[in-house]
């Protein structure tokens, strides 16, 4: 499977992950946090590796050691919920316990 740009999903050269390196359909450079295969946002420093220094701006190129490209990137597409579910999911986070 073939790399893939973290901002628009367009298929990326093995060559393209050069600290110069943009995504040719919008333009986003291409060694960045958001296309390696370590990125975690959920971790402290926003990386699996360990030894790796924290980077401010993830989707700046940076000089990191131990990027490897990620061939599952590509833009996050959430499907959004009905205004009813929402409305449901609020409605059971307050109401009230039935009493006996």
């Amino acid at each position: 499977m073939s790399p893939r740009c973290y901002s628009c999903g367009s298929e990326l050269a093995s060559n393209a992950f050069g600290r110069g390196g943009h995504c040719p359909g919008c333009g986003a450079d291409t060694r960045c946090c958001r296309n390696c295969v370590f990125e975690e946002p959920t971790y402290r420093a926003q990386c699996r590796e360990t030894q790796a220094e924290p980077v401010r701006d993830p989707e700046s190129a940076n000089y990191c050691d131990y990027f490897r490209p990620n061939s599952d990137a590509g833009p996050v597409r959430r499907t959004p919920r009905p205004q009813s579910a929402v409305k449901d999911s609020w409605d059971a986070l307050f109401r009230k316990p039935p009493t006996e």
